[in-house]
């Protein structure tokens, strides 16, 4: 879609990206302004308390709430999970570890050439 289309859908409520952009960074309004995220990657990095905790679920998923032990089934699976502590961040296993992403605020303005590109889409 163009820019034009891809602005509705972002003052609606969504969150926009190019086609082109690295898969986790896209806009969205928040307070008011349009912001930029760029997902971050680090290692999850948790007391053992997570393994007793509940709220767990599966990115994209129904919505079931899990607890952490159950939601390792779906981390085997190649399923991303998250809590609500996390907000916006979530869980996968890269490389035999378990990898926190995190959309992370940074200065940005699309360019020119982005405002003109037809490679909008609205991102999950």
């Amino acid at each position: 879609m163009n820019f034009e289309k891809a602005f509705k859908e972002l003052m609606a409520g969504k969150k926009i990206r190019r086609k082109e952009w690295e898969k986790l960074r896209y806009l969205q309004i928040k307070n008011g302004e349009v912001t930029a995220y760029q997902g971050e990657y680090t290692h999850f990095y948790q007391n053992s308390g997570v393994l007793i905790s509940d709220g767990w679920r599966v990115v994209d998923g129904d919505g079931t709430s899990m607890t952490f032990m159950e939601a390792i089934e779906e981390l085997r699976n190649k399923k991303c999970i998250t809590c609500d502590e996390m907000g916006e961040g979530f869980l996968f296993v890269e490389s035999g570890h378990l990898t926190l992403c995190k959309p992370v605020e940074f200065v940005f303005m699309p360019s020119w050439t982005c405002l003109n590109s037809q490679d909008w889409e609205v991102s999950k």
